[in-house]
């Protein structure tokens, strides 16, 4: 979920960013599953004779890779979350060390 701050500009809320990582984490592991599960069809299928067997383990391997490629897009996401994540804790101690400079300079 995303606030704006004084200025509109928004913000990230980090128990939201670290929901939203979980349930991405969450949905590599289905995917990884679901790798396992399709490797288990392709290696069955070399056991079948005539085209359906190769035509099951065509479309295992196109699966996979396509899953595999989902993973890699999810961990990017991930990834990005996490750097927006921190990008903002940055901002915040730059802000509050500003702040608490500031307020130590106008008591003197």
């Amino acid at each position: 979920m995303a606030f704006r701050d004084s200025d509109g500009k928004i913000t990230i809320d980090e128990v939201a960013a670290e929901k939203d990582i979980k349930q991405l984490k969450l949905s590599i592991e289905k995917m990884e599953s679901a790798i396992k599960e399709l490797t288990e069809i392709q290696l069955q299928a070399e056991e079948f004779s005539g085209n359906t067997g190769n035509r099951i383990q065509e479309t295992a391997i196109e699966l996979i890779k396509e899953v595999k490629e989902s993973i890699v897009r999810t961990q990017e996401s991930i990834d990005r979350i996490q750097a927006t994540v921190a990008k903002y804790q940055q901002i915040d101690r730059d802000v509050k060390g500003i702040v608490n400079t500031g307020s130590q300079q106008g008591g003197k």
